[in-house]
């Protein structure tokens, strides 16, 4: 049984590690850039993707293993959403069993809105991922490699998926709970349970584009 007065520190801990993550991503960004990482524009900039066509940045490698590195912590974080976002559950029933829910259900909205711009923070995540990869397409050659390691990056993204199903379902189930006991709840707190739904369900679209990305990344570099 969740012990509801300690929620609001948990999730505020919570919300925390993820105003922390976007840092961390970016900042692991630096170890291994592609050249067109940093440059905006320059005067160079077709010389520049013509020689890239010819020849591959050094980095190319290095970035596509970093970008490997970064799905498989959006996995770690869509994990930590559903561990909270299951524990909703439990809080929904003990809640409901109160005579006076209010006070929990406060607490437990207050979650709801967390979750969901965790969600659409990992969603964010993955469009940057996405653009990465896509800057390698640009430079990929055959190169066994490369297809070793867009083959590593295609099964995160796997990995990715199966954990974001897991979620969905769980994150239907909290709506279904609400949806049963209408008389302890308002409109606010059954659009936050829908606005924490819509954001598990908005991710799918972040993930087609970076499994995409990365598949084509993977017929670039097979040799001929």
């Amino acid at each position: 049984m969740t012990v509801m007065p300690r929620a609001p520190r948990t999730l505020a801990a919570f919300a925390l590690s993820w105003s922390l993550t976007g840092q961390a991503l970016a900042a692991g960004w630096v170890g291994a850039r592609l050249w067109q990482e940093g440059y905006f524009w320059d005067a160079l900039l077709h010389a520049r993707d013509k020689a890239a066509r010819q020849q591959a940045d050094p980095n190319l490698l290095p970035a596509v293993r970093a970008v490997a590195g970064q799905v498989a912590q959006q996995v770690a974080n869509l994990q930590q959403i559903h561990v909270y976002v299951k524990a909703q559950q439990a809080s929904l029933r003990y809640a409901f069993a109160q005579d006076d829910p209010a006070p929990s259900l406060a607490v437990i909205r207050n979650n709801f809105d967390t979750l969901a711009r965790g969600s659409l923070q990992i969603q964010s995540n993955l469009y940057y991922l996405t653009t990465r990869e896509r800057m390698s397409i640009s430079q990929a050659l055959p190169d066994p490699e490369l297809t070793a390691a867009a083959t590593q990056l295609i099964g995160q993204i796997q990995q990715l998926q199966l954990q974001l199903n897991a979620l969905y379902l769980d994150a239907v189930e909290v709506r279904k709970i609400v949806d049963t006991e209408p008389w302890a709840t308002d409109d606010f707190f059954r659009y936050s349970a829908q606005g924490l739904l819509q954001a598990v369900v908005e991710v799918q679209d972040s993930v087609f584009a970076v499994y995409n990305a990365a598949y084509e990344l993977h017929v670039r570099s097979r040799q001929q």
